[in-house]
């Protein structure tokens, strides 16, 4: 139950971050100073999610680059060193892992379920 919680807050944070950088090129996110923070925080948040996740979660997500959300609260502690690995992640990376996971309800279904 706990893993299904996890999994839909990764999917929602992941969402958010879409919504929040869609119509946003580099330029223009590095230079909006509260969407670029808004974003760096649901990053960090996400990334924090994906690093508790169960070890045997996340080998059947193996699609997932969930090294990427692993090295990625380094590169947001120093946003002007990795500027680029932050932009690939909000714009990469993290649609990707929502694809993924809407995906992964088709075939694993149980991992998805609340339900006591």
């Amino acid at each position: 139950m706990l893993t299904a919680a996890m999994l839909g807050l990764i999917e929602q944070t992941g969402l958010d971050i879409i919504v929040l950088t869609e119509e946003l090129d580099d330029r223009e996110f590095f230079a909006s100073r509260l969407t670029r923070m808004q974003t760096f925080q649901l990053l960090g948040a996400l990334a924090d999610t994906a690093r508790n996740l169960p070890p045997e979660v996340r080998q059947r997500l193996s699609a997932v680059d969930w090294s990427a959300w692993d090295a990625l609260p380094a590169a947001l502690a120093r946003p002007t060193e990795n500027a680029f690995r932050i932009w690939v992640a909000a714009k990469e990376l993290t649609p990707f892992t929502v694809q993924c996971l809407i995906d992964a309800k088709r075939v694993y279904p149980d991992m998805f379920q609340i339900a006591p």
